[in-house]
């Protein structure tokens, strides 16, 4: 039986649709630019996207956690639309002006999503509600993926880019239908943010925060370049959409399965396969890596879940939002990194760097393993407060 509340069926309904439009155009964006021979714009759009993102996530904690989730939502959606027309112009300046406020958006986006969907769900169920809108989302990325490349392959990237910019405007939309679960309790958030972002145990679980995204990183930068040298661009939404299709298919299932067995058996075997996936891209050879981007969608699947429940898990009511910004900003900073690093050096010192931080990640986070999530949560709020 599926334990998920109206208010997380529709959040999750309005984010298959916004990233149906979004994700598929950022799927495409190293290659939009390097067919215009604009190769390194690209990856400055991104990393630009994503530096604002981690720049605007303490501003983000204070705004949803005073003026609420849904209003937040409703006003930063709007920006995703405006990103994808500013493609259009082909002004180098106007997009690096949109990646910059959509960077600022999308940190309110993600902190007013993940406190949302915590405040609307049941404790025991953090891991069922989480897997189900992360199969929603990972929905709407995956066939827009699909659909777009086929529609570029066609069309070019023109036309299809300006259908998919009106997708964010439906979940826009949508968003006004959620019921505002504002805490409404006045304190000094300021202070509560710093506490927070100083706090050592939620600073060292963040690691989990950032191995995902450092890897979602490469994902976006330079594992499609690589896939369109060796197999063409049509074949870019093909295998990079098991980094969809793989969450569509388990992301509930784990996420639920997590709820049964707990967190720490999950996080463990997500790093087991992250590192596995990277040593198997390092071969040339097409199955090693299949399998390396098939590991590495599976890892994805078990932690994206994971992370949002564990949000839940390790929050008290009023750090709720400044605990996820914090989570949100890693995050952040792990994607950052990662095109950083894709933009500057070859492909194999790359993987190698990748293969470092997974481990470094996994030997800050072990110490904390040791401890059960209530634990976890007792040592933050000591922390904290």
């Amino acid at each position: 039986m599926i334990s998920v509340s109206k208010e997380v069926k529709i959040l999750s309904l309005a984010f298959l649709i916004i990233f149906f439009g979004y994700n598929g155009v950022q799927q495409y964006l190293t290659t939009y630019f390097s067919d215009a021979e604009l190769f390194k714009s690209g990856f400055y759009s991104l990393i630009l996207i994503y530096l604002f993102f981690v720049l605007a996530n303490p501003i983000a904690a204070i705004f949803v956690s005073k003026y609420g989730s849904k209003k937040c939502l409703i006003f930063s959606s709007i920006f995703y639309s405006i990103f994808i027309l500013s493609l259009l112009s082909q002004s180098v300046g106007l997009i690096y002006f949109t990646s910059a406020l959509l960077g600022v958006a999308s940190s309110f986006l993600w902190t007013a999503q993940n406190s949302y969907l915590i405040r609307a769900s049941n404790e025991k169920f953090y891991g069922e509600n989480s897997g189900f809108f992360n199969t929603f989302q990972s929905l709407g990325s995956a066939m827009g993926i699909f659909l777009l490349g086929f529609l570029i392959a066609k069309f070019s990237y023109e036309i299809p880019f300006f259908i998919f910019a009106s997708f964010p405007l439906i979940g826009f939309l949508l968003f006004f239908k959620l019921r505002d679960l504002r805490q409404g309790q006045e304190f000094n958030r300021f202070q509560l943010l710093k506490k927070t972002f100083s706090s050592k145990t939620a600073l060292r679980l963040s690691g989990i925060w950032f191995s995902l995204n450092f890897i979602f990183g490469l994902v976006i930068g330079i594992i499609p370049i690589q896939i369109k040298n060796a197999f063409g661009i049509s074949f870019v939404g093909i295998l990079s959409s098991f980094f969809l299709i793989l969450p569509i298919s388990l992301s509930y299932f784990f996420g639920k399965l997590s709820d049964i067995k707990g967190r720490k058996q999950m996080i463990i075997l997500s790093y087991l396969l992250l590192l596995i996936g990277l040593l198997s891209l390092f071969s040339e050879k097409l199955v090693w890596f299949l399998l390396g981007i098939i590991l590495l969608a599976l890892n994805s699947a078990i932690l994206k879940p994971l992370t949002l429940a564990l949000v839940g898990d390790v929050s008290a009511k009023q750090n709720l939002e400044f605990l996820t910004a914090l989570f949100w900003m890693v995050q952040g900073i792990g994607v950052v990194l990662a095109l950083l690093i894709s933009s500057q050096f070859p492909i194999k010192i790359i993987y190698l760097i990748s293969i470092s931080a997974a481990i470094i990640s996994f030997i800050i986070v072990l110490p904390l393993l040791k401890f059960e999530v209530k634990e976890i949560r007792e040592k933050i709020s000591k922390e904290i407060n």
